[in-house]
């Protein structure tokens, strides 16, 4: 089980330990969540016994974390989901609510699921509860309406955390062989709504019977294949079953988009072939029977991917993780980030990464302690002197805002001085189409090199995306020839989305993927700006920080064309 996992499990314990009113161990999980998901290095700490050397620690928790590590599963959490009501959780988890006064109201009106609360609020029961009031009963409605108007869509990153914990209960019976997480989650479609598995089992009614047991599950429809599930909060998880000769093809149907699943089923007629009764155990048998190569996950969209692969293109260059040779985008203590220079430094030798750029913000972005030329120039001292004993190499840049006029807020004779430049906009994201479109052309025709960050500007299910004429912004960057496109993997971001990024390679634009970590723990980011560029199909000679840090950073080298 990766960190990011485990770190979740640790925070659903926490919560757990909260609605009991312990409210000790509930804060020593919360710091231990934070503690593994910070940690580098996780899985060798626990083979070498050494988990109690992380802050939070203790020698309780390791126990929890080696038996979530090991078995994906442990004893006291089975135990809380058992005692505790998935509404309760659901309740516990709302604005302003939190988990003693979920207790209090769960008690007090014994609601059925969330609209009975919200029923309550509008019948000015919830008011008369001790703790609460008519401020409070409009707070919690405002947010039980809100969700519904939200819907049930979440990010990818805690669409992930989700499934993974479902996933991991299925496991966790023997009556599951094999049990796979599908659907937008293994896609990475960065919106959910809706998760899916696919399950390989002798004993159908068994593995519904413990999906039916999840803590988190509130109702479950038996009548129809896929099985759905409904979680706490409304989320609804499509659970394929087959047996272990017919698995390949539940796993295709669980994982593709619709269109996807229809193009492969019309291959299959041509051929005289029913998938349904294909005797496969896996997907590549699936996908060879049909005269193609297997495909990525995040390819299965229904476009041209089942054409481009009928033409010859298996995908198997797209960029992954491991092809990262630096860390990008990263900031420090210098500006909004938590970590020093030399900190983020180790963390990403630790991840096996060869280099990392540190950009911390410029002096326009006062509200995130932007860099003066001054201190950037001593953070370059700084930088300099930690390059003997650097685990990797040190790569000095700025992440210079883009002003109105299409100027960046620091000197010419000062990025001169840097090996790197990202120019992003963070002010004034209210210019109509016109006048911001004309900001990042002339942006884009900066004559040094720069990476243009967070392209879109847009906060995923908060803030939509710049309005602008892209076209017009991406053929000045391909003319003028000294800009590459990033891809952000901040969970919160992910920008440039996969469509548009599509746009800047019809161009020929190279790309460069990053976490925009403001943390040691943030490096895990690059993950997320990976699964995005693969979506958008993008292979690794086209990603720059693919390259030997030698060679990126004369690529990335902000001297004038």
């Amino acid at each position: 089980m990766e960190p990011a996992t485990i770190a979740a499990q640790l925070r659903e314990i926490s919560v757990y330990f909260e609605l009991e009113g312990d409210k000790h161990r509930a804060l020593a999980y919360d710091r231990a969540a934070k503690s593994i998901e910070a940690a580098a290095g996780l899985h060798r700490l626990l083979e070498e016994g050494r988990l109690e050397e992380l802050p939070g620690v203790g020698p309780s928790i390791a126990r929890v974390v080696g038996d979530l590590a090991r078995r994906g599963n442990t004893a006291v959490l089975e135990r809380l989901r058992a005692q505790w009501p998935a509404l309760l959780v659901e309740l516990a988890q709302l604005p302003k609510v939190g988990a003693l006064k979920a207790r209090k109201l769960h008690a007090a009106i014994a609601p059925a699921d969330l609209e009975a609360v919200a029923a309550a609020c509008r019948a000015g029961l919830v008011r008369d509860v001790a703790g609460f009031g008519a401020v409070s009963e409009q707070k919690i409605l405002q947010a039980i309406e809100e969700r519904h108007l939200r819907g049930t869509r979440i990010l990818l990153v805690d669409a992930t955390d989700q499934a993974r914990s479902l996933a991991l209960h299925l496991r966790a019976s023997d009556v599951a062989a094999r049990v796979e997480i599908a659907g937008p989650v293994r896609c990475a479609i960065e919106i959910v709504e809706r998760l899916a598995f696919a399950v390989s089992t002798e004993q159908p009614e068994a593995v519904i019977d413990r999906l039916a047991s999840f803590a988190l599950v509130t109702s479950v429809d038996r009548s129809a294949m896929p099985v759905v599930a409904f979680l706490a909060g409304g989320m609804r998880a499509e659970v394929w079953l087959a047996p272990p000769l017919r698995f390949g093809w539940a796993y295709v149907q669980a994982t593709g988009s619709p269109e996807h699943v229809a193009g492969l089923l019309a291959r299959a007629a041509d051929r005289g072939l029913d998938l349904g009764r294909l005797d496969a155990r896996d997907e590549e048998l699936v996908y060879r029977a049909v005269a193609l190569p297997w495909l990525p996950p995040e390819v299965r969209d229904g476009t041209d991917e089942l054409a481009a692969a009928a033409a010859g293109d298996d995908f198997s260059d797209l960029v992954t993780e491991d092809d990262l040779t630096c860390a990008v985008h990263c900031h420090t203590t210098y500006s909004d980030g938590r970590n020093s220079i030399a900190e983020m430094a180790q963390a990403a030798a630790e991840r096996g990464f060869q280099a990392i750029t540190i950009t911390d913000h410029s002096a326009n972005a006062g509200y995130a302690g932007g860099l003066t030329a001054d201190r950037l120039r001593a953070q370059r001292a700084e930088i300099d002197e930690l390059r003997a004993t650097s685990p990797v190499r040190l790569l000095h840049g700025t992440e210079a805002d883009i002003l109105a006029d299409g100027a960046l807020d620091v000197p010419p004779e000062v990025l001169a001085e840097l090996d790197l430049v990202i120019a992003s906009v963070h002010q004034r994201y209210k210019l109509d189409e016109d006048a911001m479109t004309a900001r990042l052309v002339a942006a884009m025709r900066q004559p040094h090199f720069k990476i243009w960050g967070h392209a879109l500007g847009r906060l995923v299910l908060r803030r939509d995306p710049i309005p602008v004429r892209l076209d017009e912004i991406l053929d000045a960057a391909a003319e003028n020839g000294r800009c590459a496109i990033e891809i952000n993997g901040d969970p919160y971001r992910l920008d440039m989305d996969p469509v548009n990024a599509r746009r800047a390679v019809a161009r020929g634009l190279p790309f460069v993927l990053s976490s925009d970590a403001h943390s040691t723990t943030g490096l895990a980011a690059s993950r997320w700006a990976v699964a995005m560029a693969r979506r958008a199909r993008i292979r690794r000679r086209q990603v720059l920080n693919t390259l030997p840090p030698a060679d990126l950073a004369d690529r990335l080298a902000p001297r004038p064309g």
